[in-house]
């Protein structure tokens, strides 16, 4: 708590909305910006598995969450400034996902000094940032990254180890384990995760047997990709709240209830990204194949 309180001494106006926009970074919003234009338009293989290992990570995350439970800084006496996350404080799930970006990105492309620069400011400022709103105590955000690091590093290696050319069948793999684990652990981030994990994966294997749909296109072909994409992306991700019937079995089983809407939300948002988008592309912006 005394480290929190130091940080909010220098809170200002200014100051307050720079942290309330680096702590976006290490968000599903950005993380979704980032993929999708990388797997569409830069190098489909890489941000695949660059996107398994953050929702493995990220899966993780939700398991542990469920596991500790701990309150919040703000819960206890902090100041929550500008926003008010809900869920346990440890660990950090922005620390954590700052850590799997920076990490693969940094590795992927170490010839940039240019990313190597900004992943080194992402894995300081973003932990930062979320101990100076009042969202997570130091320890927290600590252990966020290091299993960021450590786990988007990890699941990195398991796709591309042995035989590279297979990740389309390894990210498989954790899908029955995933399946029977909602089953016992009741928490929406587990579930958020396990959707667009189940989505991602099932969507990029059969892009890769049967697709097979080229990204290196024109430049006016990648930004209508990408606006599109993107665009039905947040119709699925945020239209669909006002379709299903979330809280409609309130005296049964809410909370088992919107988390299985929150998986089915994820799941569509990731087949369409996945597979959806290169169907589109293939059929309607181009007609080769790699």
């Amino acid at each position: 708590m005394a480290v929190v309180e130091f940080l909010q001494q220098f809170s200002n106006p200014v100051l307050d909305v720079i942290m309330r926009i680096i702590t976006e970074l290490g968000d599903q919003y950005f993380f979704i910006l980032l993929s999708a234009i990388l797997y569409w338009t830069i190098d489909k293989k890489f941000a695949f598995r660059f996107m398994i290992a953050f929702l493995g990570s990220a899966f993780i995350n939700g398991g542990l969450k469920a596991v500790t439970n701990k309150p919040r800084p703000y819960q206890e006496g902090a100041r929550a400034i500008l926003q008010e996350t809900h869920g346990s404080s440890m660990p950090s799930g922005h620390a954590q996902a700052s850590g799997a970006i920076g990490i693969n990105l940094w590795n992927e492309y170490y010839y940039a000094k240019w990313v190597r620069v900004l992943m080194i400011l992402m894995i300081i400022l973003v932990p930062l940032s979320r101990v100076y709103l009042g969202q997570h105590y130091l320890e927290d955000v600590v252990v966020g990254l290091l299993l960021g690091l450590i786990l988007g590093s990890l699941f990195m290696f398991l796709l591309g180890v042995g035989n590279p050319n297979k990740e389309h069948i390894r990210a498989l793999y954790p899908i029955p384990i995933l399946i029977v684990l909602m089953f016992f652990v009741k928490q929406e981030q587990l579930y958020v995760a396990a959707g667009a994990y189940i989505g991602l994966s099932i969507g990029y294997y059969i892009e890769k047997m049967y697709v097979k749909c080229k990204v290196n296109q024109k430049a006016s072909i990648q930004v209508l990709k990408v606006v599109i994409g993107l665009s039905v992306a947040l119709l699925l991700k945020e239209g669909l709240k006002v379709i299903l019937p979330y809280g409609s079995l309130a005296d049964t089983n809410p909370s088992t209830l919107d988390f299985t809407l929150d998986f089915i939300r994820y799941f569509l948002v990731a087949i369409w990204a996945s597979l959806g988008v290169m169907l589109v592309s293939k059929k309607f912006l181009n007609k080769q194949t790699v």
